[in-house]
């Protein structure tokens, strides 16, 4: 009888605190990943993988690099959802899942110009308008929204950034002037004054020497204090950010530092230094032609 007793007062107990405490009992609620299809104002149906996120917490758009799929930011779900953090992971056309074309037949971005400024890698960008639109159906407010690209990604994400200002911030992972004559100068230049982090690796010439440029061209339009960035020893594309260092950019998507001197890897080679690249030659934003590892 005083074991029944006893349960049925901390029964009582724990319905009085659900009460009491709704927002707490919500938040004890296991948020489950969402398979969902993001259509795009030119008619292509993109796979996708949300979270949707905690209350107050940011959502973070994931832009894959060319020839990939949404499959490269395995490392960010689990930490993004331990985080609070919402996401958005699209195959974006051409690519994983999402082959289907408009007229309903089937294609890979094999199959895409590499050149044109309409050619489907420009396209592109409407696949992150699409995710744009899924978020704000979601009640997404554009402002916890966080667009995170890699390599082709990170173009789209900046040239996305410089259409919608607002836009929270951008991580951009190893951008390039030009990949598949999808460009980032002059985004960058339009970008604004918002949190900004650049990440690269620092083992291929002539990728870090760009790297470099867009860093001066980030500091000079958005100011130095918006602007952090990360470099690595070695390493291009999605493979920078894995799960042992993940942690420091989601860290910097809750409370970006916008610190006054940009801040290295201690892992990586020397070279960038506090003004190199602000001292550097800008180029004009024009087509041109790109590395040979660019191009298929």
């Amino acid at each position: 009888m005083k074991a029944e007793v006893s349960i049925t007062a901390a029964a009582a107990v724990f319905a009085l605190c659900a009460a009491v405490f709704p927002a707490a009992a919500a938040a004890q609620e296991e948020r489950e990943e969402q398979r969902v299809t993001l259509a795009t104002e030119d008619g292509w149906n993109l796979g996708a993988r949300y979270l949707e996120a905690a209350a107050g917490a940011p959502t973070v758009v994931l832009i894959h690099t060319q020839k990939s799929d949404m499959r490269e930011w395995e490392p960010w779900f689990k930490p993004m959802k331990r985080y609070g953090f919402g996401y958005l992971a699209m195959d974006m056309r051409g690519h994983g899942n999402s082959f289907v074309m408009p007229d309903g037949s089937t294609t890979t971005w094999r199959a895409f110009s590499l050149d044109g400024q309409d050619n489907e890698y420009n396209r592109m960008l409407r696949d992150v308008e699409a995710a744009l639109v899924f978020l704000s159906t979601r009640s997404v407010a554009a402002e916890s929204t966080v667009l995170a690209g890699s390599v082709l990604g990170a173009n789209l994400a900046i040239k996305a950034a410089a259409i919608h200002p607002e836009i929270g911030m951008v991580i951009a992972i190893s951008p390039v002037f030009n990949i598949n004559d999808v460009l980032s100068v002059n985004p960058l230049r339009a970008y604004g004054r918002r949190p900004l982090l650049l990440i690269a690796g620092a083992d291929r010439a002539r990728q870090y020497t760009e790297f470099q440029i867009l860093n001066g061209t980030a500091k000079i339009s958005s100011g130095k204090e918006n602007v952090l960035v990360i470099v690595e020893a070695k390493g291009f594309g999605p493979g920078l950010v894995n799960k042992y260092n993940v942690r420091r950019v989601l860290d910097w998507i809750k409370n970006p530092r916008l610190p006054d001197i940009v801040e290295f890897s201690t892992a990586a080679a020397a070279g960038l230094e506090q003004g190199t690249t602000a001292q550097a030659e800008i180029p004009a934003e024009e087509p041109g032609e790109m590395p040979d590892y660019f191009r298929e």
